[in-house]
């Protein structure tokens, strides 16, 4: 692909701030000094941009022409890639890169603004907000599918608990980590929305995950629904039963 014609190259400045507010921010310091000293940091961050940035012209972007929840999804699973590309070479075990990406999730996502989370939260349940995930969802399904896109439909609610549901037959994450080897580490990223669903008191779980053997992931939005912590894993609703890699 032309570098000129990648949704993600064009955008890169924006994707590097992206990538820099997460690895830089604040709320993840105390996660970085738990596994680093503070003079290795500077170089593992610039090698964790190198890779994304290697990894940019890359990924699919499936005719994007503007930054919304999806290609944002796709910017976490590349900045995810990146991330374990760097510790993997520095010879950290995959459970412990697991554990630390947990790790960040949690604490960027427990330490935003309250007024942020409160937004995130009220508008996840909003009926408006709802109507137009569903609509939008019904307009991508008008178009013929990319065979490395996501592929999802909408799942109505029961006027009771549950809220909504989103499952998915096709996740781009997968055809991403195994282009680049790496399928290893899809389980251990899909932990990650436990902690962020749980930080803004959002009902959460998902009944079946295709990266670990699924067929579908099946995401179910709840009112009144303990989310699950997220870690270790084996204490995971979903991961019941599954043999992770070391």
């Amino acid at each position: 692909m032309n570098q000129t014609e990648n949704f993600y190259v064009r955008n890169k400045d924006y994707w590097l701030r992206f990538l820099h507010g997460f690895i830089d921010g604040k709320r993840i310091q105390s996660v970085w000094q738990k596994y680093f000293m503070l003079e290795e940091l500077p170089e593992i961050k610039l090698n964790i941009q190198q890779q994304f940035e290697e990894l940019l012209p890359q990924i699919p972007d499936f005719g994007q022409n503007k930054v919304d929840r999806l290609t944002t999804d796709m910017m976490k699973n590349t900045q995810s890639l990146a991330f374990y590309r760097v510790m993997n070479a520095k010879g950290i075990p995959l459970r412990t890169i697991g554990q630390m990406m947990h790790e960040f999730s949690e604490a960027y996502y427990e330490n935003l603004n309250p007024f942020v989370k409160f937004f995130l939260r009220t508008r996840s349940y909003s009926p408006s907000y709802i109507r137009k995930l569903k609509k939008s969802i019904e307009k991508r399904n008008e178009s013929p599918a990319h065979p490395e896109n996501y592929h999802i439909e909408y799942v109505e609610g029961d006027q009771q608990n549950l809220v909504f549901g989103l499952d998915y037959s096709n996740c781009a994450a997968t055809h991403l980590l195994r282009k680049h080897n790496s399928t290893e580490l899809h389980p251990y990223l899909c932990l990650c929305d436990y902690p962020m669903m749980r930080a803004l008191k959002i009902g959460f779980n998902r009944e079946q995950n295709i990266a670990i053997g699924g067929s579908i992931c099946a995401f179910r939005m709840y009112r009144n629904y303990p989310t699950p912590k997220g870690w270790p894993p084996e204490e995971v609703p979903e991961y019941k039963g599954y043999i992770f890699s070391d």
